[in-house]
This record gives C-alpha cells, structure tokens and sequence, in this order.
C-alpha cells in the first residue's frame, strides 16, 4: 500500500471514529489484530449493541466505491475475527447482546454509516 492510500486510509478511520463516537458508541478497540487473519478497523458498544466496523475509505467510485470492496472472503475472516475476539472477551459473548457487522465508506471526505452490512 502506498503512502497515499495508507494517509487516506488513516484519514477515513479517524473521520469513522470521530461519527462512531458521536452517536454515542464506546469503542473498545481500534485495528484489532488476529494474527495473520487481519484486522477489524473499529470495535466499539453502545447499550447491548456491539459492532464490528469495517472503514472504506475511496477517493473516487471508480472501482465500484467501498461497498463492492468487500468480497466474500473478507466476510468470512471478518466473521472469523469477531468469534475469536468474542472468545477472548467472555463478558461480550451473551445471548443479551447483539452482534452487527457495519460499514463506515468515506468517498471523497462525506461520510456514510451502513448499519448490518451482512450476517
């Protein structure tokens, strides 16, 4: 990735941040790793509600914008990801609390927060 995109990239996790923590979000974590699986960008709760952020940030939807980037495949390591983090987290891993993926896209520095991107 080249210092561009990862100045972008930055730049649109910070900005989800920012909207997450404005709408009364309590993040847990930030770029949490599982090993050589990858990465979730934002892990944050609000009342019994978790949810596992995915950021895409575009300059252009010329590739078809931050929706389409994400493939099957990121699905299911995002999937994996959440289960080993609920594992280490037995407090989180509760018939009370709902689990949800959702998307922060940033195109072109608007930000848009899609709720229940798959299940």
């Amino acid at each position: 990735m080249g210092a561009h995109n990862r100045e972008v990239g930055n730049a649109g996790e910070d900005a989800a941040f920012e909207l997450i923590q404005s709408r009364g979000f309590t993040t847990l974590e930030r770029n949490y790793r599982s090993g050589r699986l990858g990465e979730i960008d934002i892990i944050a709760t609000r009342d019994n509600l978790l949810v596992f952020f995915e950021v895409k940030s575009r300059n252009s939807t010329q590739f078809g914008g931050p929706l389409y980037s994400i493939s099957r495949r990121k699905k299911n390591t995002l999937k994996l990801i959440a289960n080993q983090y609920l594992c280490s987290h037995p407090g989180l891993y509760s018939a009370d609390i709902e689990c949800r993926f959702d998307m922060i896209s940033i195109l072109d520095g608007q930000a848009e927060w899609i709720e229940d991107i798959f299940r």
